[in-house]
């Protein structure tokens, strides 16, 4: 997974040259966007998805300690910082903002490239510390009926009302949800979704599919007992012979 990155420095030149000490680096590194000033970055920060910042202290307007300030404290998407500077009296000062590391110019790949490892590791840190939270909130909540999903939308877990959902397939050891805004990765298997989501409202089709019985539109039988249900959006969702019974007492059938 390559580390995306902002680069934040008035003078062009000073960001043309870090882009290219980024080019040079082992790790792999992905500059998603540039600003030459303080508000600029702000925005810039809110509205791409980054993992670092470097961030050049002196600038108009606003310096890099007045971007970090403005900044949401406790924000988990907030990225790390890098401060990069041709002066070192600031280092104490970043440090007290919790910044990851500060580099003073001219940059050296060699200083980079551990400045790139701090980086990695803080983001494995912050991954797994996420998970184990994502983890433990599964465990506590096992058996409860589902009241909402969460599904993986790029980088972000969204949260997406159980009616908006169409129908649930598991495709290449992932299980992905249907919804009426797009297909989504979730972190369940399709075992824990048929034990967990409303049995009034969700029906298992298939090993492979569930679907959502407010979605349907007809059932189709086929030969040898088993059929097809199309959708309202024209989905056609095979259903088991095993499971043609329980399909048909879902839908009222």
């Amino acid at each position: 997974m390559s580390v995306r990155c902002l680069l934040v420095d008035d003078e062009p030149l000073a960001r043309e040259r870090l882009r290219a000490l980024l080019d040079e680096a082992d790790a792999n590194v992905e500059v998603v966007a540039e600003a030459e000033g303080g508000k600029e970055a702000v925005s810039l920060i809110h509205d791409c998805e980054v993992d670092v910042v470097f961030l050049d202290v002196q600038m108009p307007v606003l310096d890099g300690f007045d971007v970090v300030d403005l900044l949401p404290a406790g924000d988990p998407d907030r990225p790390h910082v890098v401060f990069v500077t041709a002066h070192d009296e600031y280092a104490i000062q970043a440090f007290e903002v919790h910044a990851l590391d500060y580099l003073t110019k001219p940059v050296r790949v060699n200083r980079l490239n551990k400045t790139l490892s701090r980086v990695a590791s803080a983001l494995e840190e912050k991954r797994s510390e996420e998970q184990a939270k994502l983890d433990d909130l599964r465990d506590s909540r096992q058996d409860e009926i589902l009241k909402r999903l969460t599904v993986h939308v790029g980088r972000r877990l969204r949260v997406v009302r159980l009616e908006d959902v169409r129908w649930i397939e598991a495709d290449e050891g992932f299980v992905f949800a249907h919804t009426t805004g797009g297909r989504y990765r979730t972190d369940f298997t399709l075992d824990e979704l048929e034990s967990r989501l409303p049995p009034t409202r969700f029906v298992r089709t298939h090993r492979s599919t569930i679907v959502n019985i407010d979605a349907v539109h007809e059932l189709v039988p086929e030969p040898a007992g088993t059929a097809t249900l199309r959708l309202q959006d024209g989905t056609e969702v095979k259903v088991a012979r095993r499971r043609t019974g329980d399909v048909r007492s879902a839908i009222g059938g």
